[in-house]
């Protein structure tokens, strides 16, 4: 009986023993299949924590591996070898024309540092090393290990449950000589410079990382590819042309059997939005492009980089399609491809010709242009903008009386008056409305909701030469009476059937 007693309490004991390391930061397990519950907050505030102090951490022997990092970012595959390598980084400053246009881009992180790729990657517990010369400008210079940058312990992720570890990016300033670092996660590392810091070339020499795939269009070629996937035992890896960046798993590079198709169809891409928006291509970076398991916010959103929800276990999938063009290219009724084209909108759209009720509005601009331009038509490119619920939106907002506050809550009922305007005098005419506010830039100051409006008004009608004040009211976006008086010289303009009568 003694003996079965003792048992029983050692049994207990190592149960919770077992319990205790479930609850810890350093050891806890957080998957798509072993979610953490949003229900647990105290812990989830000291793993973010205990995250926050890990990552910031200098003491890069004390860095052990993060058990969840084998399953998301992945594990370095059996058979590495920790290599050697000089990797140079060219960093342009930011033009001085540009400043005042980047500036206006809100939603497109643009004062977030560069990251420069080094087709390297950081083994999780493992330090890597970083060999920075003597003559270096290492003013706003930092490395970054890991690309998935969102933090999921704010925003909507931090009211759902966690499918990976909140908090798994290390950034750690460089200095001149022999800097070493290590992360609990692992992840691709990058040399990040501010934009609008000044240009240099450095040289570095990075040892005991692995070497993970980089394919940049115009430098490598098909054998580089196929030698680095064949040898590839890093679970991430890019390809990059000096457009957009495409950071994609293993599983899905191994796919690729011509990057240069892939890589040249997302040039269009992130071309055409550029010359939608009126801005100078190549712009002063890339587009950068990264799948998450789980991210801060939405199915995707805007910055730099772009992130993107790939998870398979919420029937979220978006990684195959970045890398396969015909899947790109097929109308979706709303799906991946609609909302890559939307997120690069986002960063394509300037904050003083975003007034109440158009952030998820004037980007799908943008949407539009490229399944007019790459793919000959809208059609089926999202069912917000079919046929049928254009009629049947138009028809039900105006029967019920035009308002503002209807407006502004219905994303594709708002499009269409935009649609109405793009119809009626074309995309050149929305080119040249968006040329007119980078002359403007930010010395306009703040405006409120109804200056805005006005200014997007007398803006656009000066372009066409028409006066859309009666159109934009008619709408119930309102327009003041002093700018009414002041286009009135103008021919008002309307489009056919509108408010549609049948």
């Amino acid at each position: 009986m003694k003996s079965l007693l003792s048992l029983a309490l050692v049994a207990t004991g190592l149960s919770a023993f077992a319990q205790d390391a479930a609850k810890d930061p350093a050891t806890i397990v957080i998957t798509p299949q072993h979610t953490l519950s949003k229900n647990d907050t105290a812990f989830r505030k000291a793993i973010a924590k205990w995250s926050d102090e890990t990552l910031k951490s200098t003491d890069y022997k004390n860095i052990k591996a993060q058990p969840s990092a084998e399953v998301f970012p992945g594990a370095v595959k059996a058979g590495f070898q920790f290599v050697n390598k000089t990797v140079s980084i060219e960093h342009k400053k930011m033009a001085d024309s540009l400043v005042s246009i980047v500036s206006t881009l809100g939603y497109s992180g643009y004062d977030n540092a560069t990251m420069y790729s080094t087709g390297l990657y950081a083994k999780a517990g493992e330090y890597v090393e970083i060999d920075v010369p003597k003559n270096a400008n290492v003013n706003d210079l930092e490395v970054q290990i890991g690309a998935h940058s969102d933090r999921l312990n704010y925003w909507v992720a931090g009211k759902e449950d966690w499918r990976r570890m909140p908090i798994i990016t290390k950034k750690q300033q460089l200095v001149i000589g022999k800097n070493r670092l290590a992360s609990p996660f692992g992840g691709l590392i990058y040399i990040n410079v501010k934009p609008k810091a000044e240009s240099r070339k450095i040289d570095f020499k990075i040892s005991h990382a692995v070497a993970a795939p980089l394919f940049v269009l115009g430098k490598s070629t098909q054998s580089d590819w196929e030698n680095q996937l064949k040898n590839n035992k890093a679970p991430w890896g890019e390809m990059a042309t000096e457009n957009v960046i495409l950071t994609l798993p293993d599983s899905v590079l191994q796919t690729i059997k011509n990057p240069e198709e892939v890589l040249k169809l997302w040039d269009l891409v992130v071309l055409g939005e550029l010359d939608l928006a009126n801005m100078p291509a190549p712009f002063y970076r890339a587009q950068r492009m990264v799948p998450d398991e789980h991210i801060g916010g939405g199915y995707m959103h805007s910055g730099y980089p772009i992130m993107i929800h790939h998870s398979p276990s919420r029937k979220m999938l978006s990684n195959e399609i970045m890398a396969n063009p015909e899947l790109l290219m097929k109308p979706s009724k709303g799906g991946a491809n609609w909302g890559f084209f939307h997120e690069i909108g986002h960063n394509m759209q300037n904050l003083n010709w975003v007034f109440g009720g158009t952030t998820e509005v004037s980007n799908n601009f943008f949407s539009i242009y490229m399944f007019d331009r790459l793919m000959g038509g809208r059609d089926d490119s999202h069912t917000g903008v079919s046929s049928a619920n254009t009629q049947k939106m138009m028809k039900k907002y105006f029967a019920e009386g035009a308002s503002y506050e209807k407006w502004k809550s219905d994303a594709f009922l708002g499009l269409i008056m935009f649609r109405q305007m793009q119809e009626g005098f074309g995309w050149e005419s929305f080119k040249a409305f968006f040329k007119e506010y980078q002359k403007i830039g930010p010395s306009i100051g703040r405006l409120n909701d109804q200056q805005k409006r006005d200014l997007w008004v007398k803006t656009y009608s000066n372009v066409v030469k028409r006066n859309l004040a009666p159109f934009f009211n008619t709408w119930g976006v309102g327009i003041s009476e002093e700018t009414q008086k002041e286009l009135s010289g103008l021919r008002a303009w309307k489009p056919y059937n509108f408010p549609p009568v049948n």
